[in-house]
């Protein structure tokens, strides 16, 4: 009866173990994600600060292009390099979380491999 409530335990830390390794992967992906989107933006941001202000901008709305001013181009990059740092601080604070949790459950994954043994020997 003990044998099998441990085994039905390890089933479940292990699962939980591999789901939350999953999740942090996902995660470092999201983080990639913005990391890029961020450059991207800042490197545009770069390049538009440095057109003359008689430069006709223009910006993608779906398919279509619109006319824009330069300061508005300029404060939108700015807007998306700033929201793209934002999220990779919460997805960074996201991933701490999920890494604490990965290791808990590991933890708790040896406590019961070392209660197992013990049980047995």
């Amino acid at each position: 009866m003990a044998d099998a409530e441990l085994k039905k335990a390890f089933t479940e830390l292990k699962n939980k173990s591999v789901e939350t390794a999953t999740r942090i992967k996902a995660v470092d992906n999201q983080i990639e994600q913005c990391k890029n989107r961020g450059k991207h933006a800042e490197l545009t941001y770069m390049e538009v600060k440095q057109t003359s202000g008689e430069s006709k901008l223009y910006e993608s709305v779906g398919r279509m292009f619109v006319l824009e001013t330069q300061d508005t181009i300029l404060s939108q990059l700015q807007d998306r390099a700033v929201k793209s740092r934002e999220s990779i601080q919460k997805l960074e604070n996201q991933k701490t979380y999920l890494s604490k949790n990965l290791k808990e459950s590991e933890n708790s994954l040896r406590e019961l491999v070392e209660s197992k043994k013990t049980t047995i020997a």
